[in-house]
């Protein structure tokens, strides 16, 4: 599956993925936006782009890589988890991990594009997200996107230095013509 905007492609994990996937994975500064517990070894990661062929309803996740046409490079992750087609809802997380590509709007194009596939191809009736409140970006981008900050999950992601923080829960309702 690919999905394509102006800059960027949404595509699958590829095997040539790897190297990529497990600096990511392992890059302390991006733990807080996953249930991630580093380090994940080469072998874990190939195993898990093994079995990244599996639908959404098989998995219920679905990683994509934001692929950059231009550069020709992957630039970020963007994740549907936690799918659940009864309810039609589904989470929703985004990171661009190469630093000289933030603030371009490619965060922007990523989002829209799988709000439309959740939307539009899963049937979903809603899309959330945690984010943490000191993450003025990722606030100002799902806002942008008309997503509502609905409530506050009080001491909800322990930190590494002990602390927990709260998260933010943002979600945008579909709206039918």
């Amino acid at each position: 599956m690919n999905l394509s905007g102006d800059n960027i492609i949404l595509r699958a994990l590829e095997p040539e993925d790897l190297d990529y996937l497990y600096r990511t994975e392992n890059d302390p500064d991006f733990a807080l936006f996953g249930d991630q517990h580093p380090p994940y070894s080469r072998f874990l990661l190939s195993k898990y782009i093994e079995q990244a062929h599996q639908t959404i309803y098989q998995a219920q996740q679905l990683r994509l890589v934001i692929h950059h046409k231009e550069a020709d490079e992957a630039i970020g992750l963007i994740d549907l988890f936690d799918f659940d087609a009864r309810n039609k809802r589904v989470a929703m997380g985004l990171v661009i991990t190469e630093k000289s590509f933030r603030r371009q709007g490619l965060g922007r194009q990523a989002a829209e594009l799988i709000l439309d596939y959740a939307f539009n191809s899963l049937d979903c009736h809603q899309v959330y997200c945690l984010i943490a409140p000191d993450n003025k970006s990722s606030i100002a981008l799902f806002s942008s996107l008309l997503f509502d900050q609905t409530s506050v999950l009080k001491s909800w992601w322990q930190r590494e230095n002990g602390l927990f923080q709260d998260m933010l829960i943002f979600q945008k309702l579909r709206t039918k013509p």
